[in-house]
């Protein structure tokens, strides 16, 4: 009596190609969010300041959603595996307004229709690197600015934030976040100055360029 080998074969090529398919299958990729979750939002008051948190510029090299990790003074990982949530650009913008909202009251208009006479105080962010070195620290060097529409002095600020952070892309965020907050309390200070100064007034200005320098030279 003859056998037919064929329904065996095509038994066993099935159970290969799922053996294959489970073996080849990436783990799912895991979504970071820059704004921190324990934030506890306060109610703003009635003549709270109003804001406008532009667009953040990124570096091209971090910009995107995948997570860039520094390997040394010359090379960098991009995470496949490790993504932000949005854009890395829009992560630092949510993290920095709901911070400056935190610690001001301020209300944040961006992409709002306004048509109110008080004053919307833009503030726009550079960040020049934004650097993470796993098991060593995270870096942040971002220039920012205020301004109002009205014909007053531009504050122009630099600031430079460092974390520690152990090995590990959870510890690298959480670093992340910390720098993130600690840029928004430097922040706040002199948005609330530069808000209660004359339209005319230049002082309170000067003082932020000349805390950033001191900041840096640490």
């Amino acid at each position: 009596m003859s056998v037919s080998w064929f329904p065996v074969c095509r038994v066993l090529v099935g159970v290969v190609a799922c053996v294959t398919l489970a073996a080849c299958s990436s783990p799912p990729a895991r979504f970071h969010r820059l704004a921190a979750d324990d934030e506890v939002a306060v109610a703003a008051p009635v003549s709270a300041l109003l804001v406008d948190v532009l667009p953040v510029r990124v570096p091209p090299s971090v910009a995107g959603r995948r997570l860039v990790v520094q390997r040394s003074s010359g090379q960098v990982d991009v995470l496949e595996m490790d993504r932000w949530a949005s854009p890395l650009a829009d992560e630092i913008r949510a993290a920095l307004s709901s911070g400056l909202a935190l610690r001001t009251s301020a209300v944040d208009l961006h992409g709002l229709p306004y048509g109110g006479k008080r004053p919307v105080y833009r503030v726009a962010v550079d960040v020049q690197r934004f650097d993470a070195w796993p098991g060593s620290h995270v870096l942040i060097d971002a220039v920012w600015t205020i301004r109002t529409a009205e014909d007053r002095p531009m504050l122009t600020c630099r600031s430079v934030v460092r974390e520690v952070v152990p090995a590990g892309m959870d510890g690298v965020v959480q670093g992340q976040r910390r720098a993130l907050n600690a840029l928004a309390s430097q922040m706040a200070a002199p948005l609330l100055a530069y808000a209660a100064a004359p339209s005319e007034a230049a002082r309170p200005m000067a003082g932020c360029v000349d805390s950033s320098a001191s900041m840096l030279a640490k």
